[in-house]
């Protein structure tokens, strides 16, 4: 099924082809580089089961002034569907990547110069870059693997299996320098941040993790699953030297967030006395107040442009197993619907193909996953004639 387009001076354009199922991952990354010359792309020979520890990945390269040839660098055997494995570009390093993989039996992460073809091992998988490519942050991929199906790896067992919230497990900093990992923020810390009871007999995690504009500040998800009921998660933030954590956002539900700069995050979340909105959340104290809940009644994959005059997001399947790919101008919280894509009933659950929005470096272009053409491809869409405008 085509895409069903919104906005007739937006073009959009599949840029990876059959066969083979390609997409980038999450919405917090962009697959562009520095110069745009060149966009990360994932691929797989199967598309509607979960991965086992013996499936392998192609990783490569799309350049955009050769019809988007895809050129490989790499394999590796530690991603899942939603996430990928972290691919993405280093920032300061010219035509380096990193990504994680699974080597010895533990999961690392790898520094690859791809121009040199000369790689480094770091020794613990990693989930977000800071923005100066000083450091990274790094979960527990194997915990993510029991706890959310489709975001953890197989392949390797949790250490901390039988432990809810382990003192030796949680948030780590990876430094590129060394290769080297240490303990950020602990379970246990975690669990210890305005304490409920009612959490202590349940088996925590960490999910989504994403360093602030200015590579101070980290945020995170605290997750833990009761015996009855839904999830309950909390929106946690800590210094990049391991101080003052704190809950920015307790309200038990929280789901897609985007640091807007280093102090403001747009998270969609709900609190006991209001409805399920996008919500502005300071890191430093001051009231939430809710972002466009006229327009945005759904949960989506949200980011700001890189100038943050612009926010993407995207929504669910609806009735008609279509997602919708909005734009809101920031200024006057006005949204545009720039296309739907229809989401094949067989890819859902942990293998469904959500369209997970993610900027250019210049914000004038959006790429997204989708798999409205029978095959799980990546798509740009050029939205600078709207983006320019005041």
């Amino acid at each position: 099924m085509s895409i069903r387009p919104s906005t007739p001076s937006v073009s959009i354009t599949r840029i990876t082809q059959p066969p083979g199922e390609h997409w980038f991952g999450y919405y917090d990354k962009t697959p562009w580089s520095n110069t745009g010359e060149k966009v990360l792309t994932m691929r797989a020979t199967f598309r509607n089961r979960q991965p086992t520890p013996r499936d392998a990945i192609d990783l490569g390269v799309l350049i955009p002034s050769e019809s988007f040839r895809f050129e490989r660098f790499a394999s590796t055997t530690a991603w899942c569907w939603q996430q990928g494995t972290m691919l993405q570009w280093l920032p300061n390093r010219q035509d380096t990547v990193v990504y994680n993989d699974r080597r010895n039996n533990q999961f690392v992460g790898v520094v690859r110069e791809l121009h040199r073809r000369h790689e480094t091992t770091l020794d613990r998988a990693l989930y977000a870059v800071d923005p100066e490519g000083r450091y990274a942050i790094g979960l527990n991929f194997s915990r993510l693997a029991s706890h959310r199906p489709g975001y953890g790896y197989e392949g390797v067992p949790d250490p901390y299996a039988t432990h809810p919230s382990s003192g030796e497990d949680g948030l780590w900093k990876i430094d590129f320098d060394s290769g080297e990992s240490t303990l950020l923020l602990s379970l246990a810390a975690v669990v210890s941040l305005e304490p409920d009871p009612a959490m202590a007999s349940h088996m925590h995690w960490l999910n989504h993790a994403q360093i602030n504009t200015s590579g101070t500040r980290i945020a995170c998800l605290h997750r833990w699953q009761p015996d009855h009921g839904p999830r309950q998660t909390r929106l946690l933030t800590v210094g990049h030297d391991g101080s003052s954590p704190r809950i920015v956002w307790a309200a038990r539900h929280v789901s897609h967030y985007d640091w807007r700069n280093e102090d403001e995050i747009l998270v969609w979340g709900g609190e006991p006395a209001a409805p399920n909105s996008f919500w502005q959340v300071s890191d430093a104290g001051r009231p939430a107040r809710p972002f466009a809940p006229n327009l945005l009644r759904e949960d989506g994959h949200c980011s700001f442009s890189p100038d943050g005059r612009w926010l993407v997001t995207d929504t669910y399947p609806n009735q008609a197993r279509l997602r919708t790919l909005k734009l809101v101008r920031v200024a006057d919280e006005s949204c545009i619907d720039i296309g739907a894509f229809y989401a094949p009933p067989e890819l859902d659950g942990p293998t469904r193909v959500d369209l997970h929005p993610r900027w250019n470096r210049a914000g004038t272009q959006i790429c997204i996953d989708s798999a409205h053409e029978g095959t799980r491809q990546m798509y740009v869409a050029d939205v600078e004639s709207v983006t320019n405008n005041p």
